[in-house]
């Protein structure tokens, strides 16, 4: 059947029963293919494609015109990653799509909102889902190459608090078999309570995890500071990877002047806190850091859109076991966009791969061009997050989609023909 899209943690399952396939980013770019639970293969880089597509197609009947589609892709992929995606993208006739860089798109949204030190380094610390990475800029151009980590993240935090849960239910759990089948449902969603316990515990103090195992019914309550002596290593010890990127990139801890924090979980207050005491400088983050690098691909989009005619083209096929009418796509509820009340605004260029370009060989911030351009006033954004992806247009006078709400097969809208963003161009060898 079509895709069909869920949020992580959102606990509701699929209107049609489906196969669900998670963990193709990071797989994007690896020659092997990823193996469902069915057996089938699947191209990594495709299924991303795929969700980009999706989201494109929900998203576009929120915009009057063509909107300009930017998407981010992760710091540390290789080239043939980025490769790989641009040419999964080409395939589904997305060419008009532009990948952004994720450090760019970070770097982008913070200067636009709290501004960057004009002068010396930049910090960028990205904790996301399922790793730490840690990039070195100046000003919006990053330096050299990002370092990555995969064994400090935001399913890492989620399993320690699970490990905690568990353990405070020792005597209550009694012959229980968490391992057996029956338990596993119930295991993933005592493990998104623990998911969401975290994400209280970055502005409260205290959160509590409703456990509901079998015949064991019970709630636990977690307080802020057990949640940081559960990590309190491991973020101590990300210091080090930040110590190990501006070593590699051969820049001086002494020229450090910030820290940007990026990725959802880099929003656990400990964080900060730890940088900000190893490094002596101030640590700037956005309210939702999980939502920085897109709603940074959102502000160079904006910037980048210009008068054009829509041409629709039928949506590519997608395959299904039997034929069917395209359902409706459901009705956009209000808008959250924080970037959408911003006036337009010129920002940095960003390392971007253009619309077909697979050729080349530079390095990060190279071939950088210098460019002024106007943006449209009363612009609309959207900004998703599934490797960053923003759209933008003049808007219609309904509302725009929430990018947190579950979906289920919505009818493909017509595809237009966007404009491609006008920075400099990353040519990825």
């Amino acid at each position: 059947m079509a895709p069909t899209l869920s949020p992580l943690g959102s606990g509701a399952g699929p209107v049609h029963p489906g196969l669900v396939v998670t963990g193709f980013v990071d797989r994007v770019g690896d020659p092997i293919d990823l193996i469902a639970a069915d057996g089938s293969a699947h191209r990594p880089a495709d299924l991303v494609a795929r969700a980009v597509q999706y989201l494109t197609r929900y998203s576009a009947g929120a915009f009057a015109g063509p909107p300009t589609i930017a998407a981010t892709y992760p710091s540390y992929w290789k080239p043939q990653g980025v490769r790989a995606l641009r040419e999964a993208l080409d395939q589904m006739d997305m060419t008009g799509v532009a990948l952004v860089d994720e450090v760019g798109s970070i770097l982008a949204q913070v200067e636009s909102t709290r501004g960057l030190p004009s002068d010396g380094a930049v910090v960028v610390y990205d904790l996301g889902g399922n790793g730490l990475s840690v990039s070195v800029a100046r000003g919006t151009e990053q330096i050299g190459r990002t370092v990555r980590n995969s064994e400090f993240g935001g399913k890492h935090i989620d399993d320690a608090i699970l490990r905690q849960v568990l353990r405070g239910l020792d005597g209550e759990l009694g012959d229980v078999d968490l391992a057996a089948p029956a338990l596993l449902a119930p295991l993933n969603e005592l493990r998104r309570r623990c998911q969401q316990a975290k994400e209280t515990l970055s502005t409260e103090t205290a959160a509590v995890v409703e456990v509901e195992l079998g015949r064991v019914r019970h709630d636990v309550r977690l307080v802020r500071s057990e949640l940081e002596d559960l990590i309190r290593e491991q973020v101590v010890g990300s210091a080090g990877l930040v110590r190990e990127a501006l070593h590699t990139n051969e820049i001086d801890a002494r020229d450090v002047r910030a820290v940007v924090l990026a990725g959802g979980a880099a929003a656990t207050p400990l964080v900060a806190e730890v940088l900000s005491a190893e490094f002596h400088v101030p640590v700037i983050a956005e309210p939702d850091p999980g939502l920085t690098s897109a709603n940074g691909a959102a502000l160079l989009a904006r910037s980048s859109v210009r008068a054009t005619t829509s041409v629709p083209v039928p949506p590519p096929s997608m395959s299904a076991p039997t034929s069917a009418t395209a359902p409706q796509a459901p009705e956009p509820p209000p808008s959250t966009d924080p970037v959408a009340s911003k006036p337009p605004v010129v920002v940095a260029p960003a390392n971007t791969v253009a619309p077909g370009s697979t050729g080349g060989g530079e390095k990060v911030g190279s071939r950088r061009r210098k460019r002024a351009f106007l943006a449209a006033a009363a612009i609309a954004t959207l900004a998703a997050a599934i490797v960053g992806i923003a759209a933008h247009s003049v808007p219609k006078t309904e509302p725009q989609p929430a990018v947190n709400e579950q979906v289920h097969d919505p009818a493909p809208p017509a595809v237009t023909t966007p404009t491609p963003l006008p920075y400099p161009t990353r040519h990825v060898s």
